[in-house]
């Protein structure tokens, strides 16, 4: 098994969509940085261990001292050892033992900072005992119920916070979503949404929310729904039509998208807008067209640099390397999309195995949502020029130079390790990482993961069934169990059961609909399984769906198909080996 991610659409529109999707945001209120805004500790406590460095064992909160001043002693000292568990069940106790408001804060704080989610819960909830009003309170509370994926005490959190913490609902709904979306997973966000919805049936802003919640969460019948809601309420307000827009082009009603983006244009010809319809044009296949609004935007200053930033992703996606590496370099010139910039130049120097060059640009690459990737590709080639040993200091220096990517680290590390055949040596790692972090869902299901490549499949089931069990309704969780049932037990019947239980929630995610066309394949229900099969080829970009699909051609006898299949995948996919490898079976 490979991780079940989310991935969607092809590369060359999902471009398109991230950056539409930045855009929409601009029209939410700006979110803060933390969820308790400017309050958030920036001192010595926000720092983080390495992914190889081990924080003890976590104690008990009733072997702890019963003195609070000691208990935040020892707290701090944790925090100096990097011992982040113990110093936040610390403080957690040190709070629930005083009535000291501003204690509670920090040790929610200190919890929220270091990734213990049920413990920014028991913290928070000891802040609300003393000060049942505190927004900031609520905040802390409603993302780490988010991150743990209990939607319903995410949602009751979040719904104090639309009533109280702004200036009204309207404005609540704009300014919360940024933040969801940047806390939890998207289908929590979308479900905890839908819940909130409730309350507020007619109020615009509250379907515009749902609607790109559900865009995010590869919902596109329930975001449709709410765009179309939201354009009914407010059929003057600009971002509702572009979400209706972006909604039907995800439907494949593309003729409508567009006429609906130019309608917005007409009332509301701002450049951001029509920015926007231009990269729709592009997701529409319609280039020369897109090429033209994209030029006429190129002299603003306020779109320049992101029209170039579109225009470079889409170049490199669709292999324009050369005019991609032109755009990139632009934009670092210009102050503009640095980190992201350097990391695809990095990409672009190592497809030439311009490794030095490569390095060069990767390891500038220390902020931003590319760092821990581009770390991992530095790790990788210090592995190829050297040893496993180089790779893995690399990834430990980077995690103690840079404590916010510790965590992150810890998964690199392991997958390194994994990469090099040592598979026991990355569950060990992720072992000793699970005890510091027991609430991260990205470290168990990696465990799991690795577990499975271990051949350790009963293990495997077993910590997938406590993932559900901890996180009823969650699709990532539920289509994983149900996958590995499918694909590596005799328990079919089961698995398909929960994979249409993820399907339910996210019904266009190439991942769940992969997994559909493969239990249905292995119950030998091959046309149903084409269809599903076929769906998700079209989501996700991905070799072991081109691998799954041309079993299921096979199945149905259409070898000629699936060698076809096969060929244009492995040009796509040279580093697959399972799918070079049946290609080669096919021909021989």
């Amino acid at each position: 098994m490979s991780p079940r991610n989310f991935a969607c659409i092809p590369l060359a529109a999902r471009v398109c969509t991230v950056v539409l999707v930045g855009l929409l945001s601009a029209c939410a209120t700006s979110p803060s940085s933390s969820p308790a805004g400017s309050s958030a500790p920036s001192s010595g406590s926000a720092q983080s261990s390495s992914g190889a460095t081990s924080g003890g064992k976590s104690g008990a909160s009733e072997a702890l001292p019963t003195d609070p001043n000691a208990l935040v002693l020892g707290a701090e000292v944790a925090l100096q050892r990097r011992q982040y568990r113990e110093a936040a069940q610390a403080y957690l106790r040190a709070a629930q033992l005083g009535s000291d408001e501003t204690l509670c804060e920090q040790a929610t704080q200190v919890a929220f900072e270091h990734e213990q989610w049920t413990l920014v819960l028991a913290s928070a909830q000891r802040w609300l005992e003393l000060n049942q009003t505190s927004e900031q309170a609520h905040r802390f509370a409603a993302f780490a119920a988010l991150h743990l994926y209990r939607i319903d005490v995410a949602a009751e959190h979040l719904g104090f916070l639309v009533e109280s913490a702004f200036i009204n609902p309207r404005a609540g709904f704009l300014a919360l979503l940024p933040q969801m979306s940047a806390e939890g997973s998207a289908p929590a966000t979308m479900v905890a949404m839908q819940r909130l919805v409730e309350k507020y049936p007619d109020l615009t802003e509250a379907h515009y929310a749902l609607g790109r919640a559900a865009l995010q969460s590869e919902n596109i019948a329930l975001a449709y729904q709410s765009a179309q809601r939201a354009r009914e309420l407010g059929s003057y307000w600009s971002p509702a039509g572009l979400l209706l827009a972006q909604a039907q082009l995800a439907r494949g009603e593309t003729d409508k998208g567009l006429a609906t983006a130019k309608e917005v244009l007409n009332q509301d010809n701002q450049d951001n807008f029509r920015l926007e319809y231009a990269l729709m044009l592009l997701q529409a296949g319609k280039d020369a067209e897109a090429d033209k609004e994209l030029q006429g935007l190129t002299k603003g200053s306020n779109t320049m640099a992101i029209v170039e930033r579109a225009m470079a992703d889409i170049d490199f996606a669709l292999g324009n390397r050369e005019s991609a590496k032109q755009r990139y370099s632009n934009l670092v010139a210009n102050g503009a999309f640095v980190y992201e910039s350097w990391f695809y130049l990095g990409a672009i120097a190592e497809s030439r195995d311009a490794k030095d060059e490569a390095l060069q640009f990767y390891e500038r690459v220390t902020g931003g949502n590319l760092a821990v990737p581009a770390q991992a590709r530095i790790a990788r080639i210090k592995v190829q020029r050297g040893t496993l040993k180089d790779g893995l200091q690399h990834l430990d220096e980077f995690a103690t130079s840079n404590p916010q990517y510790a965590l992150a680290m810890v998964t690199a590390r392991a997958n390194l390790l994994t990469d090099n055949k040592d598979g026991a040596g990355a569950l060990r790692v992720l072992d000793e990482a699970i005890e510091r972090y027991p609430d991260s869902s990205e470290l168990r299901f990696a465990r799991v993961f690795q577990l499975e490549k271990l051949d350790r499949v009963d293990a495997a089931v077993a910590q997938l069934r406590q993932l559900v069990a901890d996180r009823p309704g969650d699709p990532a969780a539920t289509n994983a169990l149900g996958y590995t049932l499918v694909d590596r037990t005799r328990q079919r019947a089961e698995g398909l059961k929960l994979i249409e239980q993820a399907l339910s929630v996210t019904p266009d995610s190439g991942a769940v609909l992969d997994s559909m066309g493969w239990a249905l394949h292995r119950v030998k229900r091959n046309e149903e399984a084409l269809t599903y099969m076929q769906r998700a080829k079209g989501r996700i970009n991905d070799a072991e769906v081109e691998l799954h699909l041309a079993e299921v051609l096979l199945a149905l006898g259409r070898k000629d198909d699936a060698l076809a299949s096969l060929t244009d995948a492995a040009k796509r996919f040279p580093d697959a080996n399972e799918l070079q490898q049946r290609l080669k079976s096919l021909t021989r």
